[in-house]
C-alpha cells in the first residue's frame, strides 16, 4: 500500500477529496494541521478545520507519481508531499486496534472481526462508517452506560440524533417495546436500517426518519447525544414528546456546560443524575408536569 499526505485549507477538501477518489485512492482521511479543536458545531453542522492534513491511500499496483503531479499543480495543496510505503497488513490492523468489543452493563458492543464475546447474551455488532457512533467516544459510552444499567423493559424511546443508530438498537436488544430513530442527516438514517438488518432487529419495532415521524407520539424516554448548543434549543420540543415523569437522558454536554444545562432545564425537568467521563457529561432529568 502507499501513502500520499497533503496539507490543505478546509474549503478546498471537498474538491482534493474527489481528485484523490478519481486518480484510485481507496480510503481518504482528515487531519486536524492547525490545532483548532472543534466542540460545539451547530445541529447538523459538519465543520472543517481551517487547515488539515490529508492522507490517501493507494494500493501498490497505483501509479502515484501521476497523482502527485496533479496535486502540484493545484493551487490549494502546500507543495511538501510526502509519500511512503506501508504495509497492507499494518495498515489494516492499526485501523482495526482502535474499535475492540466494549461492554455496557448486560450489553456487549463490538465490530465484525472480532468474535461475538456474548454469543448467548445481549450483543451488537457495529463496525466504524460515515455515521457517528460507535460507543468509543465518551458521549456515546455515557449513554451505553446509562441504558446498560437502566430497566427500560417495554419502554417507547426516542433516540434523538441517532447517527449509526447505536443508541436505538442497544435500547431495542434492552428490551424496548418501540424505539424512534430521528435524524436530520439522510447517511445517519439509512446506516440506522443497515446496522437494525445486520443484527437481525424486527425493524417493526422501529420509526425511522427525521423529527416529523415523532407527531403526537409521547414516549418514556428520550436519549440525546448531541451537543449543549442544539440541545438548549431542543427543551419544549423534548417536554412535548415525554409522558409525565417520563426520563429524558441528554449527552454530548462539555463539564464546563453542566451547570448552563441544568439551568436551562429546570422549569420543564428537574435533574437526577450527572455522570462524567473524560471532558464529557451526561445528564437524566425527569420531566416535570
Amino acid at each position: 500500500m502507499q501513502q500520499l499526505r497533503i496539507q490543505t485549507q478546509s474549503q478546498a477538501a471537498e474538491e482534493i477529496e474527489a481528485l484523490l477518489f478519481s486518480c484510485g485512492a481507496v480510503s481518504v482521511s482528515y487531519e486536524d494541521a492547525a490545532d483548532e479543536p472543534i466542540l460545539e458545531p451547530s445541529l447538523g453542522d459538519h465543520p472543517l478545520w481551517s487547515r488539515l492534513f490529508m492522507q490517501a491511500i493507494f494500493t501498490s499496483e497505483q501509479d502515484v507519481q501521476l497523482v502527485t503531479k496533479a496535486l502540484q499543480n493545484n493551487q490549494h495543496v502546500d507543495q511538501h508531499i510526502v509519500l511512503e510505503q506501508i504495509a497492507e497488513q499494518d495498515w489494516q490492523a492499526d485501523f482495526q486496534q482502535q474499535f475492540s468489543a466494549m461492554q455496557f452493563g448486560r450489553l456487549w458492543i463490538y465490530p465484525s472481526w472480532e468474535d461475538n464475546p456474548a454469543p448467548d447474551g445481549l450483543s451488537l455488532q457495529l463496525d466504524p462508517g460515515l455515521a457517528f457512533g460507535t460507543g468509543h467516544h465518551a458521549t456515546t459510552s455515557l449513554c451505553l452506560s446509562w441504558l446498560g444499567a437502566a430497566n427500560i423493559q417495554d419502554c417507547d424511546i426516542i433516540d434523538f440524533g441517532c447517527g449509526s443508530g447505536i443508541l436505538a438498537l442497544a435500547a431495542c436488544r434492552l428490551g424496548a417495546k418501540h424505539v424512534y430513530a430521528v435524524d436530520i442527516d439522510p447517511q445517519a438514517l439509512l446506516a440506522t436500517k443497515d446496522n437494525i438488518t445486520r443484527n437481525q432487529l424486527p425493524l417493526n419495532k422501529f420509526t425511522i426518519g427525521n423529527i416529523d415521524c415523532l407527531n403526537a407520539v409521547n414516549s418514556d424516554i428520550i436519549i440525546a447525544n448531541i451537543l449543549a448548543a442544539p440541545l438548549q434549543k431542543l427543551v419544549k420540543t423534548f417536554h412535548s414528546h415525554i409522558k409525565p415523569n417520563g426520563t429524558l437522558v441528554v449527552s454530548g454536554i462539555l463539564q464546563s456546560q453542566i451547570a448552563l444545562i441544568t439551568d436551562h432545564y429546570k422549569s420543564m425537568f428537574k435533574c437526577q443524575q450527572v455522570y462524567q467521563q473524560e471532558e464529557w457529561a451526561c445528564i437524566s432529568f425527569a420531566r416535570i408536569g
